[in-house]
């Protein structure tokens, strides 16, 4: 017999349900794979179009700063040449500064004006006699060199004839005479066509078309150089903002034209370069004209996923519909013996299903149990009858012992709960504080350590609760004297220790010591020692804070004060220290020491030559050689510039020092190879000797040694002169 049918709800059926899920899946899928992709290729536009401006912002700035630093080196250039530093013959210094204004088309203008401010010379003559003493660059330009931001025609000065205002820049530098005097300040007005060549050279043709435009914006905010309807305007934008932060980079923002624009940019000059000027640099292109094509693309790839995922998802409602046929069957047979009443004599048979193995499977296993159902359908109706009564009985007897278990589990967890709060609370404060932390028993044994502690010394928790502390971090030397004050404290016998005593400055105060970690590497700390009374008893707590940094800080700043940052050797206040020392020495053990002076030759025509950098590795090579050319017990130290002092100790006669003087010049001669010349320097050489109980006069033996120097430097001169 079957069970009585009931009233159900009328559900969808598989065959709809297997159709409509497979269709939507695949639907789903091929949209999501093309968003996806559609998503990273307009991803992939938009940083490309970031990346073009980026790189067009920088190369404009690259460009300008080339630009002054090339007028910057010009100047310099025409400060060292002998007609304009004696400026004797105005017309000699004109005739040069036209000469170098031919050769540059660029600079407007090219002029010398003297200490007192008036234009000694000038290209075509303009503005000679004039006093300039007021104007940005004289000032500027007295000291160091100098660049003056975009500027129009001065009062007195004459702009080229030609459409538009004429905008110059001006670079200027000191200029110095043969025997150091102020003769001036030379100036070269660089006029501002140069900088919209550059902008048209660096923005492609295509990108032109395209609406690519160069911003060139002053601190201010002027636009310099710009598209007509920004130019001499002041603008106001996210990438100025962010340029003018020191960033580099591409971002998208609204102009106040309204529209939406790719801006890449940049900020021109380098900090604390005196001839350089601080510049924002924006490439700007309207964000629909750069990302037209990704959103044609876009649309492409939209329109392609919509129509594959109709045809995928068609095809699949077929595949599906055929799947599913024949469980349809098997359902409407098992919807038919439902149908029919209970205790119906003649039950509609479920057949086997021959359409694939699963179907197959799935029907014979029905007609089993519906078999099944039938034979044990009137054993279970006796047995439901004997446990309703059985089941009723114990539930009674369940529900009042379980009223008293919840009740009593309920205070348990509660009191539990409280307690592992309090100890999380705890551990927690321990484990986050920034020192070590370290309970002790009276007896100097490890009752707790926090994790900072672990970080400190290099031992888990785990690892040292119950071992005596002092066995592991003090070294042996203050192992006694740590457990006997620990005694002292514990037994309360020395009165100034415990609480109530005469004196707790022991306890609760910082004290500086070292330890030993758990590779017995020393380490400086500061302990400070507390004492908690207990019930049981007490405890020690002890908090380490760790001062290694301020130690190294401490060693790292005597070191650099006594480095010269050139040489890596000793400078002139530590010259003046170790030399103190060797005078002592040399009193004490009755022998001499010497005091070398050392100068390169020539030094300064090579720094004017070939550059500063080339002058530093010829001093670095110069130091190396004269330290490896003495004595590990001597000292090779710098003084200032090319000036070297050498401190020779342990010598019978002065014949030794100058005999390991002769030595140091041979190895001197060789050439030193630097990184774009070699060159062969001599070096000269002036000694001076400290004989046992002469006057212990540190600056008396300097000045004998420097003077001896440059006697020796004369006389080789004159040598030279003569060959």
């Amino acid at each position: 017999m079957t069970m009585p049918r009931t009233d159900r709800k009328a559900r969808p059926r598989l065959t709809t349900l297997v159709t409509a899920g497979v269709s939507a899946t695949v639907l789903l899928t091929v949209l999501s794979l093309l968003i996806l992709v559609d998503h990273f290729a307009y991803n992939y536009a938009e940083r490309e179009a970031e990346q073009r401006l980026r790189q067009l912002s920088w190369q404009t700035r690259d460009a300008l700063e080339r630009m002054l630093q090339k007028a910057s080196g010009d100047v310099q250039l025409l400060a060292e040449l002998a007609q304009v530093r004696d400026a004797d013959s105005p017309a000699r210094t004109r005739a040069v500064l036209e000469s170098a204004q031919k050769a540059f088309p660029d600079y407007a203008w090219i002029g010398l004006a003297g200490p007192d401010g008036r234009v000694v010379a000038a290209t075509q003559g303009l503005l000679e006699g004039m006093d300039v003493g007021a104007r940005a660059w004289f000032q500027g330009g007295r000291a160091q060199p100098f660049a003056g931001d975009l500027h129009p025609a001065p009062p007195g000065g004459q702009a080229p004839a030609g459409a538009g205002p004429w905008r110059f820049v001006d670079v200027a530098g000191p200029v110095s005479g043969a025997d150091g005097t102020d003769r001036g300040v030379l100036c070269v007005r660089l006029g501002w066509g140069w900088a919209r060549r550059l902008a048209g050279a660096i923005v492609a043709p295509a990108d032109r078309a395209d609406g690519a435009e160069i911003l060139v914006v002053r601190a201010d905010g002027t636009v310099m150089l710009g598209p007509g309807n920004l130019a001499e305007r002041k603008v106001d934008s996210d990438s100025l903002r962010l340029s003018r932060a020191g960033g580099s980079g591409a971002v998208t923002e609204t102009w106040a034209d309204g529209r939406r624009y790719l801006s890449g940019y940049a900020l021109a000059g380098r900090p604390g370069a005196p001839a350089t000027l601080a510049w924002s640099v924006i490439a700007r292109q309207p964000e629909d004209v750069a990302l037209a094509s990704a959103r044609a693309l876009e649309r492409q790839i939209l329109l392609l996923g919509a129509i594959l995922g109709v045809v995928m998802a068609a095809a699949a409602a077929v595949i599906a519909r055929r799947y599913t046929r024949p469980l349809d069957a098997l359902s409407g047979k098992l919807e038919l013996r439902s149908a029919t009443p209970a205790g119906a004599a003649d039950l509609p048979p479920i057949v086997q299903v021959d359409s694939f193995h699963e179907l197959q499977v799935l029907s014979g296993a029905l007609a089993r149990m519906v078999g099944n159902e039938q034979a044990h359908l009137a054993a279970l109706r006796a047995l439901n009858e004997q446990l309703e009564s059985t089941v009723a009985e114990r539930t009674c007897e369940i529900a009042s012992k379980a009223q008293q278990l919840e009740r009593a589990l309920d205070q348990e967890h509660s009191a539990q709960r409280l307690l592992q709060e309090r100890a999380a609370e705890l551990r927690a404060i321990l484990d986050h504080a920034h020192d070590a932390f370290i309970a002790l028993d009276p007896g100097g044994v490890v009752v707790d350590w926090n994790r900072q502690a672990e970080k400190l010394l290099g031992w888990t928790r785990a690892e040292v609760i119950g071992r005596p502390l002092a066995a592991m971090v003090l070294p042996p030397l203050l192992r006694r004297a740590y457990e006997r004050d620990l005694r002292q404290l514990a037994d309360g016998r020395a009165a100034g220790y415990l609480p109530g005593g005469g004196d707790a400055a022991v306890l609760n105060r910082r004290v500086e010591l070292t330890l030993h970690n758990r590779d017995c590497q020393e380490l400086p700390v500061e302990i400070s020692l507390a004492y908690v009374p207990r019930g049981d008893g007490h405890l020690f707590i002890a908090f380490l804070h760790d001062i290694s940094e301020r130690k190294k800080l401490f060693a790292s700043l005597e070191e650099m004060a006594l480095r010269d940052p050139l040489t890596g050797l000793p400078n002139r206040r530590a010259l003046l220290q170790t030399l103190t020392e060797a005078l002592r020495r040399a009193d004490r053990q009755r022998q001499c020491c010497a005091v070398y002076f050392l100068d390169l030759d020539r030094f300064k025509q090579v720094n004017d030559r070939y550059g500063h950098d080339e002058g530093d590795e010829l001093l670095r090579q110069f130091a190396e050689r004269v330290r490896g050319a003495v004595r590990k017990t001597d000292t090779v130290g710098r003084l200032a510039g090319d000036e070297f002092v050498v401190i020779v100790e342990m010598l019978h006669c002065e014949a030794d020092a100058r005999e390991a003087a002769d030595k140091l010049l041979v190895l001197l001669r060789r050439p030193y190879v630097l990184k774009t010349v070699t060159l062969e320097l001599g070096a000269s050489i002036g000694i001076a000797v400290h004989h046992p109980d002469d006057p212990q006069d540190i600056e008396m033996l300097l000045g004998r040694a420097d003077r001896a120097m440059y006697l020796n430097k004369q006389q080789g001169a004159r040598q030279a002169a003569r060959r």
